[in-house]
């Protein structure tokens, strides 16, 4: 009997291994999942801390200052840490302000870009020689600082402002001194200024002459403006539309006024439209006007013209003298065409001023005109801003600070002054052929070389003259 009841060795095995199974494979699998959990965390607290490391270092750790906040879950002390510090480090550098170097000097922005703040400068150092002018004292070689300009400009929200002097001609003087107010004007963006402020009177007039292709303005930059010179203390109004822009301005004397007199007052407006504007190219036709009221007694009513450049006072076109103007008018027209690397326009304007002299009264007039093309051979194109109709900065592609070549471009002018109506008024032309080298997109060299003529009725150097002038400029600008 007994040897009935005796388990057999396989059945005896067989319940064993259905009694142990689940507790064997549960024994397998929590190795495994608390490896993988572990692996896991392990991967969480490694990118929390690179995140960490990179938001510590900076915008110099080429990372995004504010990236987007994730959403971690801490499972442990640890990251719980992390993830507090990295929120505290983030909504710090989202409030912090933000700098930027593109235009050649610090510029400061408040986080939400709503206040701005940037120097601004420029120096250009000149040198000139004269030779060929049948006056041996005209002949000269020389060399001058031509501007030092220090200043700061920014915003706060829609109002902007500009500050700025110049020291030229061994004497300091306020240049831009103004604050803009930007609003719209029948559904346009437009712009108010009130200060002291460039006219915005032709192409080159309405340049700055740290982007002129020239050195110097062009003769009807020069020559066919108001008493009050380039500058004014006044009013501007600016209206912007998608190709074309207007402006309007009244305004006294430059704030350099000593404060002794009656100011001269201007009227003034301008006027461009862009029938091509696009990757094919761009066409600009523009035209400009003002009126004046002279203040009695008021001096430099007409300016000589100087035709060889600045340095040279003694290649001029004399206008002759002519007192007691009491009110004038000027009007210009301007035709500007670029195409790939080639840029060309003209310019013509007409100034007519009259008064009351010692012949009675009088009504004269003064001319000018120039034609002017250029060619960049590499590493730019023209820089020309065909919403404001002016010239602007050149980028360059591979700047001479960085290891390239910078850009280079060829050009021409021809100008032409006609002071032939006012009493013992001259004459007088150029011929301009140069180029420019761009270092980078602040500085650049300027050559060029002059071939001038003369006819003057009055001042030392009267009748025809004709010479060289080789022009050269170094020139920062930011």
């Amino acid at each position: 009997m007994p040897s009935m009841f005796r388990p057999r060795p396989t059945l005896l095995a067989t319940a064993v291994g259905l009694l142990f199974a689940p507790s064997a494979a549960s024994a397998q699998t929590a190795p495994a999942a608390l490896e993988d959990l572990v692996r896991q965390q392990a991967e969480q607290i490694r990118r929390l801390e690179a995140r960490l490391s990179a938001l510590e270092a900076g915008p110099a750790s080429g990372v995004a200052a504010a990236p987007p906040a994730v959403d971690v879950r801490a499972t442990s002390d640890t990251e719980a840490v992390l993830a507090e510090r990295v929120a505290k480090i983030e909504a710090a550098q989202a409030k912090a302000p933000a700098v930027s170097w593109s235009k050649g000097a610090p510029q400061f922005a408040s986080a939400d870009g709503q206040i701005t703040f940037r120097p601004r400068g420029r120096v250009f150092v000149d040198t000139s020689s004269t030779h060929g002018s049948g006056f041996d004292a005209r002949n000269i070689t020389g060399t001058e600082i031509r501007s030092v300009r220090m200043g700061f400009e920014g915003s706060y929200g829609a109002l902007g402002y500009a500050v700025e002097g110049d020291f030229a001609d061994n004497s300091v003087a306020w240049k831009s001194a103004y604050v803009t107010i930007g609003h719209t004007l029948f559904g346009r963006q437009a712009e108010l200024t009130v200060g002291n402020r460039l006219n915005d009177r032709g192409i080159d007039g309405a340049s700055g002459t740290g982007n002129t292709p020239f050195p110097d303005r062009n003769v009807v930059g020069t020559q066919i403006v108001p008493q009050r010179g380039l500058f004014g203390v006044g009013l501007t109004e600016r209206v912007y539309g998608e190709d074309w822009h207007a402006s309007l301005s009244i305004a006294g004397n430059d704030l350099n006024n000593v404060g002794n007199s009656n100011d001269s007052m201007t009227l003034a407006g301008r006027a461009h439209w862009n029938p091509v504007k696009g990757a094919g190219g761009l066409l600009h036709l523009g035209a400009w006007g003002f009126y004046e009221d002279i203040a009695p007694g008021s001096s430099g009513v007409f300016r000589s013209s100087a035709i060889a450049g600045h340095l040279n006072d003694l290649v001029k076109i004399a206008p002759g003298a002519l007192a007691g103007a009491d009110h004038g008018q000027g009007y210009g027209l301007e035709l500007l065409g670029v195409r790939g690397p080639f840029w060309g326009y003209g310019e013509w304007g007409r100034r007519e001023v009259a008064g009351f002299g010692g012949a009675g009264r009088f009504d004269v007039a003064h001319e000018a005109w120039a034609l002017s093309a250029g060619w960049f051979l590499s590493g730019a194109s023209p820089a020309f801003a065909a919403r404001t109709g002016t010239w602007s900065r050149v980028k360059v592609a591979q700047p001479v600070t960085a290891g390239g070549p910078g850009a280079w471009e060829l050009k021409a002018r021809y100008e032409n002054v006609d002071y032939r109506e006012l009493p013992a008024g001259g004459t007088g032309d150029a011929l301009t052929v140069g180029v420019n080298w761009y270092l980078n997109d602040f500085s650049r060299v300027m050559l060029d070389a002059i071939r001038w003529e003369t006819d003057n009725r009055s001042g030392e150097y009267q009748g025809q003259d004709r010479g060289t002038t080789l022009n050269a400029r170094f020139q920062l600008a930011f």
